[in-house]
């Protein structure tokens, strides 16, 4: 039978690594391991997962952190499909897999590029700006199973102008408590790369803010619009759901979106905003989207300019 271990690191895409029935693979923080983990906890040869006649094991390499089972210090011990494995305190899920379980996981990865690609033709025939904004914000949400999010455009002055959102409850979730996703934001503007938090309230920067505690944020994703080393943007996106967030291909697809939309808008002229809240619930009837996109917008205040400034300017990211 073949093995599947899922890593879920806190900052960071979920991925997954398939072992052949036979084979035996390293996992530690050293480039050369098989399964590569880029976690302080983890050591540079953590522990190595094999098959035996018995079946498959999980054997520590006398790391530091140690390896733990099902919540179980171990050196040398037997593995059950759904076992919990910590590598130093970095948790992944053990699965044993049948070949039809195999074909059928190749196959479903295969089946979200091919949706990702038709997504992307419907984006090339869009041409008014709502359109575009509107399709790529919904396509990020279903290709992702993400919760809700909004895309973010660089005014003329440098300015972040709210366009489109869904997913939102209340004018209150752009108020003051929705600092920790807006630290993403920040962070994607500045840098120019995703941000990823597969567990958002085990992050160390963004575990304690307020909204990801009272929201109960587990997964978020920021990325940026870009042409060349033009940042027109961003598109941000987060949800509630538990075991692992957004995946490897989560991100893939995410960024390939955001890749060919940023050249679709960076040859239109938006000459008027277009704020746009998408399939509110039926509880946020009564919301007002101006009210939404202006307390939005008071949050963001300054990140976009920031990124806009010079490079001895040193943009900084908030607290």
């Amino acid at each position: 039978m073949s093995a599947k271990l899922t890593v879920f690191p806190p900052r960071a895409v979920s991925r997954y690594l398939l072992f052949p029935e036979g084979a035996s693979r390293q996992v530690g923080r050293d480039p050369a391991n098989d399964l590569v983990l880029e976690d302080p906890r983890v050591s540079a040869k953590h522990a190595r997962v094999q098959w035996r006649a018995s079946g498959w094991t999980v054997v520590d390499l006398a790391s530091k952190n140690g390896t733990f089972v099902n919540g179980l210090p171990v050196e040398d011990t037997p593995l059950a499909s759904a076992d919990w494995i910590s590598f130093g305190g970095l948790l992944s899920l053990f699965e044993v897999l049948s070949v039809e379980e195999v074909r059928a996981l190749e196959t479903q990865r295969l089946r979200r590029w091919e949706t990702t690609a038709d997504l992307r033709d419907r984006l090339t025939t869009e041409r008014e700006p709502r359109a575009i904004l509107r399709r790529l914000l919904e396509s990020v949400l279903d290709v992702t199973g993400a919760e809700r999010g909004f895309v973010l455009l660089l005014g003329p002055a440098g300015e972040l102008q709210a366009e489109i959102a869904a997913g939102f409850t209340d004018a209150s979730a752009a108020a003051e408590d929705f600092r920790g996703s807006l630290t993403a934001v920040a962070e994607t503007i500045e840098t120019g790369r995703p941000i990823v938090a597969s567990d958002a309230r085990g992050d160390a920067r963004l575990g304690k803010r307020p909204s990801i505690v009272a929201l109960g944020i587990r997964a978020l994703a920021c990325v940026p619009l870009r042409v060349q080393d033009r940042t027109l943007g961003v598109v941000y996106v987060d949800g509630q759901r538990p075991g692992g967030g957004f995946t490897d291909l989560d991100l893939e697809i995410l960024g390939a979106l955001a890749d060919h939309a940023s050249l679709v808008v960076a040859g239109l002229r938006i000459e008027r905003r277009i704020r746009e809240l998408l399939r509110p619930p039926a509880e946020a009837a009564g919301l007002e989207d101006s009210s939404f996109f202006d307390r939005l917008e008071q949050s963001l205040a300054g990140l976009g300019r920031a990124a806009a400034a010079p490079p001895e300017a040193g943009p900084g990211v908030p607290s």
